[in-house]
């Protein structure tokens, strides 16, 4: 057998941001007379003793890691995930999520790449508008060219009654044109939730198999502005992770585009509102416009700011009020909840977070034998064994 390079074993678990006692546990070592369990994994890591066939495995399990990676040579490179759109803040508060979404975003690449190969074998056309604009398109140019090529209806988007229901038929604009849009926030267990204060959104731009991932933890008011703020960086065709309303050019731009799109500035000027009552009053009056509109209430401030109906400082009051005083969880309608109270099976939901497309372009895939059940699970992210019973839900409820 292949001797196990230590330095594999080190970079594995700093990946995962577990440090030697985290990860001790969840590998299952035990103190023992000699030695403690955190000393027989430092023995590891140093090279002085040498991993067995099952602690590779559950190395593989605990630190989110193909099991084949532990006989690299070294440790692989950092993926190109593209440009970090988040503020500085934002990438350093939270460590462990930051590490879990590195690993996510690594999950997506390799999904992404296995259809993007189906797709070049069955000799698909490009797709024309991924790059095919600029900054200098102009705010009004590119919002008017991205409604039409997604044949997006306002009235339409406003006119559910929910918040869910507005996304859904904006999701399946944007599918059409064969964009993968999934909500993911995890490694596959809660235990590995990324905050929404990590990313919101992030987006592998390319030419054949756009993916773009959406934080499920957001408020699903929120699901709309994101998917079309990562739509814009597709037309600019710039990869990467968003935050929030940062000032980075292109961040702004996009929030501007998307903003134009769902909540035009000729509505906004003619919007009055009464800010002589206090910041209650207009935060009242926010929520108001948010709702009939089928918009998150901060995406709303941020409009209304840009069309100068509201000053910084009260944009900035609205925010920190929102953070502290609205959390993200009371606008959240979590699938996890739903589940345990009776909701949707596991199988449902999962479609839900994978979206029609990609499980539509997979079990074409699947069924033309190009990818394999074993592949077909990377990119759904499940197990092989579950790969049929998740593309087929009519079969599954026959036999279930």
């Amino acid at each position: 057998m292949v001797a196990v390079n230590p330095n594999i074993l080190i970079w594995a678990r700093e990946t995962a941001a577990l440090d030697l006692e985290e990860a001790a546990r969840k590998l299952g070592f035990r103190d023992s007379k000699k030695r403690t369990a955190v000393e027989k994994l430092v023995s590891l890591e140093g090279g002085n003793s040498e991993p067995t066939v099952p602690q590779l495995y559950k190395m593989s399990r605990a630190y989110y890691q193909p099991y084949l990676v532990f006989y690299l040579s070294m440790p692989p490179a950092d993926m190109d995930r593209g440009e970090d759109f988040r503020t500085v803040q934002q990438r350093s508060t939270n460590h462990k999520g930051n590490a879990h979404l590195k690993l996510l975003m690594r999950d997506i690449k390799v999904a992404q790449n296995l259809i993007r190969d189906a797709l070049e074998e069955d000799q698909v056309e490009t797709l024309p508008f991924v790059n095919s604009a600029s900054l200098s398109s102009g705010v009004m140019t590119l919002a008017k060219t991205i409604s039409e090529a997604l044949d997006f209806d306002l009235s339409a988007f406003r006119q559910p009654a929910s918040y869910r229901k507005a996304f859904a038929y904006l999701r399946e604009r944007i599918e059409r044109k064969r964009i993968f849009v999934l909500l993911l926030s995890d490694l596959g267990s809660h235990h590995t939730t990324i905050p929404v204060k990590v990313f919101r959104g992030f987006i592998f731009s390319d030419d054949l198999a756009p993916f773009i991932v959406l934080n499920r933890q957001d408020a699903d008011s929120a699901w709309s502005f994101t998917a079309l703020h990562e739509v814009v960086h597709l037309w600019l065709g710039s990869s990467g992770i968003s935050g929030q309303w940062g000032n980075h050019g292109i961040e702004k731009f996009c929030n501007q585009v998307a903003g134009e799109i769902l909540f035009p500035l000729q509505e906004r000027i003619n919007i009055e509102l009464d800010t002589a009552q206090g910041i209650d009053h207009l935060v009242g009056q926010i929520g108001t416009i948010a709702k009939s509109r089928n918009l998150s209430r901060p995406m709303v401030a941020y409009s209304l700011f840009l069309a100068g109906k509201i000053k910084e400082p009260t944009w900035r009051d609205f925010n920190t009020r929102y953070e502290a005083g609205r959390a993200v969880e009371s606008e959240r309608s979590n699938s996890e909840k739903s589940l345990k109270n009776g909701g949707p099976s596991y199988y449902t939901v999962r479609r839900h977070q994978l979206g029609n497309a990609l499980l539509k372009v997979t079990k074409q895939f699947v069924d033309s034998g190009q990818l394999q059940p074993t592949k077909a699970a990377l990119v759904l992210r499940v197990k092989p064994l579950n790969v049929s019973r998740l593309l087929n839900p009519t079969t599954a409820q026959a036999t279930g």
